[in-house]
């Protein structure tokens, strides 16, 4: 039997463009500002909720991050099926719901359940919004420029999230982080609802041989969840404990099962036949790395700013303005000089750039200068990580047919998240350990120095074997293309 895809609903693209622009965009927005709006506000919520170190804390990131990265396919998915609108609004809902009891919270636990509905929540909203956004745009021309202004929200929205995380922290409470979304996501609903025509869905439309790989997406997000409680719980158990080992284990038996069961879906969340061409291999291991990296700087240089120099929040989120300016225009910087230089010298440069500024972290002390210490490490890492994003994302879609882009665009952005999580518990529980080593020695604020020092190191090492990972890219000198940037 032939199966056949249903038209393109035509009552979109009768829509004015702008308003799917706004609608989407802004959802896309909310979404990114949620990995970094927490960091500034970690103290606070420290403090308030009891948690007992930095390695619990860390799941107040790493619990969204890892429901966003193992359902992110499934979300794209589900969008193909059950309709775009239906899907963006369910995400919606959940998301604006969870971020409710996030403010809501009492408890650490009752925190962490909320931050992992969200990133649920999002996994299922961000794709959607994409394909809504395709479908709308149908101008060539203007899909480019839609595309690009989507692309363009990481390096904007991550900095946002870190001065409104300040910013409200500091003249509210850190409650209203996860409120804000609220009255935003209630206001992209109703406009969804009341603007946006239904598209019905594979389902809908009756074609036949689809279906949505649940499985798929539990073995993913439940195998990356035991491995970050695993890493975490080291802060209090040896890594050759019993429980770390078989933590450890059914973690890899889990990812295991999800690759096996990949082979054999009939309707895979992920196709592992693209993991065939080595850029994509190769894409996807440097961006696990550097994303390690990447957050695990941005969540100690947190701490390090308010729990050792004693800043306020808002201070301490207008820190990191330098670092997002730098990844906006050094990015802009990658897509002239790719078809001159290539994705890998492009990613060699820019991953070993990134590591020295990492490096330059060292150099802070417990009375230190945000100038003459923070400020060149900021700036220098941004400038690195500006010049990786574009060629790194260029070569997970590099070699693949026009119609598995978006599963390559879609791969990259689960080990964005994946690596990201697994990277801040790595680090969290490396300076927890070396904390409470050093801290019957020295002052608590020294102490907690030396392991955030401990963790600046082992961030730059994650990041340097990216760079080493990328000497195995092809040159790679194609024009960029937007499209699949996204």
């Amino acid at each position: 039997m032939s199966v056949t895809k249903p038209p393109r609903v035509s009552a979109t693209r009768t829509l004015r463009p702008g308003l799917v622009l706004g609608i989407t965009c802004t959802a896309q927005f909310l979404v990114i500002v949620d990995e970094t709006v927490v960091n500034v506000a970690l103290p606070s919520i420290s403090s308030d909720l009891h948690f007992a170190n930095p390695s619990a804390l860390a799941w107040v990131v790493g619990a969204y991050m890892v429901l966003f990265g193992g359902f992110l396919m499934l979300g794209g998915r589900g969008a193909d099926l059950f309709g775009r609108r239906k899907v963006f609004v369910t995400g919606l809902l959940l998301f604006v719901g969870s971020s409710l009891g996030a403010g809501l919270a009492d408890t650490s636990t009752q925190l962490i359940v909320a931050r992992a509905a969200q990133g649920l929540g999002a996994a299922l909203m961000s794709p959607a919004a994409l394909s809504l956004l395709v479908a709308t745009m149908t101008d060539p021309a203007k899909r480019r420029q839609a595309l690009g202004l989507w692309g363009g929200l990481s390096g904007i929205a991550g900095v946002s999230g870190v001065v409104l995380g300040g910013l409200l922290t500091d003249s509210v409470s850190w409650r209203w982080v996860f409120w804000v979304n609220v009255p935003i996501g209630i206001v992209l609903a109703a406009a969804t609802l009341t603007q946006l025509p239904r598209d019905p869905g594979l389902r809908e439309s009756g074609t036949s041989g689809t279906k949505l790989d649940w499985l798929g997406g539990v073995l993913i997000s439940g195998g990356l969840v035991l491995l970050l409680y695993t890493v975490i719980n080291t802060e209090h158990r040896s890594w050759g404990d019993s429980l770390t080992i078989g933590g450890l284990v059914g973690a890899a038996l889990l990812l295991l099962a999800f690759v096996l069961h990949e082979r054999r879906a009939a309707d895979p969340l992920i196709r592992l036949g693209i993991f065939r061409h080595r850029a994509v291999s190769v894409a996807n291991g440097l961006m696990l790395l550097a994303a390690a990296g990447l957050y695990g700087m941005f969540f100690f240089t947190t701490l390090y700013l308010q729990l050792v120099l004693g800043w306020e929040p808002l201070q301490a989120g207008l820190a990191f303005i330098p670092i997002g300016v730098s990844i906006a225009v050094l990015s802009g910087v990658a897509i002239q000089l790719m078809p001159r230089i290539g994705a890998r010298a492009l990613l060699v440069l820019g991953l070993t750039t990134a590591a020295a500024g990492q490096l330059l972290l060292l150099r802070t002390t417990t009375e230190g200068s945000y100038v003459g210490q923070m400020l060149p490490a900021l700036v220098l890492s941004g400038c690195g990580f500006g010049l990786s994003l574009v060629p790194v994302i260029n070569a997970a879609v590099s070699g693949l047919r026009r119609d598995e882009t978006g599963a390559g665009s879609g791969l990259i952005n689960v080990s964005q998240q994946a690596g990201g999580a697994i990277g801040v518990a790595v680090l969290a529980a490396v300076a927890t350990n070396q904390f409470e080593k050093n801290l019957a020695g020295s002052t608590p604020p020294a102490a907690m120095l030396d392991g955030f020092h401990t963790a600046f190191t082992v961030g730059a090492c994650l990041t340097l074997a990216a760079a080493l990972l990328a000497f195995a890219l092809p040159a790679l000198r194609k024009e960029v293309d937007l499209e699949a940037m996204v």
